[in-house]
């Protein structure tokens, strides 16, 4: 395996996905360039890997109910417990009312490095 803890990777790996995701043909009608950088790859990780770990703190910090689709589901009877959520970690703010249908895939990539970090992460 190419990859550190977190799942992190070398640049030559990012090159490769980079040739990769240039080769496939974008979706019809779709307005994505199919001339991704190295780097654009690399940042995209990154991103989808955050989300997950802050997905993943909701689920395990909140008693909020969770859907991958919808997200937490904010309505007037949970709002209370939500904001103070969003208060103490802004970074769960969109997903109120918006799930991140990614999370599955995500976690079985992460499958024993997902540990949680910080700041409002207990141990």
């Amino acid at each position: 395996s190419a990859t550190g803890d977190g799942l992190t990777f070398p640049k030559h790996v990012w090159k490769s996905i980079s040739e990769h995701v240039n080769a496939c043909p974008a979706p019809p009608g779709s307005k994505m360039c199919s001339n991704k950088p190295p780097v654009s790859c690399k940042n995209k990780w990154a991103a989808l890997k955050a989300t997950y770990h802050q997905v993943q703190f909701i689920k395990s910090t909140s008693s909020l109910t969770w859907s991958d689709e919808d997200g937490v589901g904010v309505s007037p009877e949970n709002k209370d417990v939500w904001n103070e959520l969003v208060k103490s970690c802004p970074g769960a703010k969109p997903f109120g009312n918006k799930g991140f249908i990614h999370f599955a895939t995500m976690e079985q990539m992460m499958k024993g490095k997902n540990k949680l970090k910080g700041a409002f992460v207990l141990h």
